[in-house]
């Protein structure tokens, strides 16, 4: 028996770019600022950053947000 699909591990995990650790794709992002493909930890910030990048559709990553350069 298969099981519930929404429950499963995923056949696919990328790796982090800064922490070389392997996540789900679905979790992490990639940031367009500065190319790289991030885990859930260092792809969102706090869940307030999280859930301004859902009504913003700004998909950079949490250092690149707090970068004083790109304000």
């Amino acid at each position: 028996m298969l099981g519930v699909p929404l429950l499963r591990r995923p056949d696919v995990l990328a790796r982090c770019e800064e922490c070389n650790a392997m996540f789900d794709p679905g979790a992490g992002g990639y940031c367009h600022v500065c190319n790289r493909l991030l885990c859930e930890v260092h792809y969102h910030g706090s869940r307030w950053q999280k859930l301004w990048r859902v009504f913003t559709g700004r998909t950079i990553c949490r250092s690149c947000a707090s970068s004083p350069t790109l304000r």
